[in-house]
């Protein structure tokens, strides 16, 4: 089983009909076509004060708003943060709304900021988590953690036999490309010796 994830959605008027005509869910992958641009960010776990630090290296201003009164940020990423002159945060604010054109021009907030619920911007970065794509697994009883990850142990093996998982839909803590490679290539091997054993 390598189903994967799927980005965490706000849900909110504009998000669909905007995505990927400024709303967006990877900065790494979209952040440098905002040169010089104005962007915000939509969380606030460490990978939103990641995203900001690397959206800072594009745009002019990142904002970052969350809906809490003080991001979860790892310590050092929010210090560095809050030394980037380029990135403010908003807290206690949520988005209501995704306006625009052609691309993203506007969102609306719940709160007002600087007088205005309006705020205008060039792209939205939504950095809110990942859903584990679980559901197959949980079909056939394979066990999974109160995120809906599936438990795997080092060989990528599930509490049935016979059944693997690797990847984002899997309880390992680093989610990248490369360590769901690993893990693919681990449960090919231990999926090989479970069929040749029978």
């Amino acid at each position: 089983l390598a189903t994967g994830t799927e980005w965490r959605k706000l849900n909110i008027p504009g998000e669909k009909e905007y995505t990927n005509k400024g709303v967006h869910y990877c900065g790494l992958c979209d952040g440098p076509i905002y040169k010089n641009k104005i962007m915000g960010i939509v969380g606030g776990s460490d990978s939103a004060a990641k995203e900001a630090l690397l959206l800072s290296q594009y745009g002019k201003k990142v904002y970052i708003f969350y809906r809490k009164d003080k991001i979860r940020a790892e310590p050092i990423n929010l210090k560095r943060v809050e030394a980037n002159k380029k990135i403010e945060i908003i807290n206690n604010t949520n988005i209501t709304e995704i306006k625009g054109e052609q691309f993203v021009n506007e969102i609306v907030l719940d709160q007002p900021y600087k007088g205005s619920k309006e705020f205008k911007l060039d792209a939205l970065f939504v950095e809110i988590g990942h859903i584990p794509i679980s559901d197959l697994a949980k079909q056939i009883n394979v066990k999974t953690n109160q995120k809906g990850e599936i438990i795997i142990d080092k060989d990528s093996a599930t509490n049935i036999k016979g059944i693997f998982a690797a990847g984002d839909v899997t309880n390992s803590k680093f989610k990248q490309a490369i360590t769901g490679v690993s893990e693919g290539v681990i449960a090919a091997y231990n999926v090989y010796q479970y069929v040749s054993d029978e």
